[in-house]
């Protein structure tokens, strides 16, 4: 278990179920309050992502989760489970070394899905290489747990670079 984990992390780790009925219960809030736990959400996976937390990351994803990776990462077809996105993202950390995303907005279109917009940058100090863009997250709950994300390129295409001199 990660030691640097806020304590809402480390519930959704231990508990993926009593997060859940949290969720479930958020949903039924004013709008405004709503949007705070969903902004305050969003920025706990931002830091546990840039942590390289993936179990917090993806705590409350359904085991079948349908998840489409980032078009800059991924052109197949959609994943299909929890463990495929642990794998997929497992294998991209192993060969980025240095991975970054940005929340750079967050928007409920109705209760149940999220649109956020984020910026990832990936680095890989061995190969030298880097890859920055922007995505737009759509991601749809049931129950309190995730059971469809899918993220499409934002604006202009992904910029990758080879080896950087100084």
């Amino acid at each position: 278990m990660k030691t640097n984990r806020p304590l809402a992390d480390r519930v959704e780790v231990a508990a993926p179920g009593l997060a859940a009925l949290i969720a479930r219960a958020l949903a039924h809030l004013p709008e405004p309050l709503r949007r705070r736990a969903l902004g305050a959400a969003f920025d706990r996976a931002r830091d546990a992502f840039n942590r390289g937390d993936l179990e917090a990351v993806f705590a409350l994803f359904d085991a079948e989760v349908e998840y489409v990776p980032p078009p800059a990462l991924y052109q197949g077809a959609p994943l299909q489970g929890r463990e495929a996105v642990f794998t997929f993202w497992r294998d991209i950390l192993a060969r980025y070394e240095d991975s970054t995303i940005a929340n750079l907005s967050l928007e409920e279109a109705v209760p149940g899905r999220i649109v956020r917009g984020a910026r990832l940058c990936h680095r890989s100090r061995a190969e030298g290489a880097q890859i920055s863009y922007e995505i737009v997250q759509t991601t749809e709950l049931v129950g309190g747990r995730v059971v469809r994300q899918v993220n499409t390129q934002a604006g202009a295409e992904a910029m990758a670079s080879g080896p950087r001199r100084s």
